[in-house]
């Protein structure tokens, strides 16, 4: 039984007609606040578990809120990471490439030096050849011999 309902009907019940009147539109009052006040007291309860229900939403969302950003700031540290492994690769490359340009200059160089070196010995050979060729048939043209003991 709800809060305003009585024990026994027949108790309370008068014998003069606009009486009972009155006391059937209260009793019908007082059965109305009660479904009123229990129905409230319904709604009451599911707002709370409504709101137990949004704590707990809240707590996860920002739990992954959370890891969200922890995980944003691991991935930032990982792109920061490479990106300066990156530059450092192109500074290594065009170290590199800097290293093989002065080589090839300098292999050039080279070269040419001993293109002129090469081309002298061969000048100096045809001019000893052509001074051994000279000196050899010098004497022989001319009719002399040489012995060991004239010299």
């Amino acid at each position: 039984m709800g809060i305003f309902s009585s024990k026994s009907k027949k108790g309370t019940m008068s014998d003069n007609p606009e009486t009972r009147q009155v006391e059937k539109m209260i009793a019908s009052e007082t059965k109305a606040d009660q479904k009123n006040v229990d129905h409230a007291l319904r709604d009451l309860k599911k707002a709370d578990k409504m709101h137990d229900k949004s704590i707990k939403s809240a707590d996860k969302a920002q739990h992954a809120l959370d890891k969200a950003v922890k995980k944003e700031h691991k991935t930032a540290q990982a792109v920061n990471k490479a990106e300066h492994q990156h530059e450092t690769a192109i500074a290594n490359q065009h170290n590199a490439s800097k290293t093989v340009e002065l080589q090839r200059q300098h292999e050039s160089v080279l070269e040419q030096d001993l293109q002129k070196r090469r081309n002298e010995f061969e000048e100096l050979q045809q001019r000893k050849a052509a001074n051994d060729v000279g000196i050899i048939l010098s004497p022989f043209s001319r009719g002399l011999t040489c012995s060991l003991g004239d010299a």
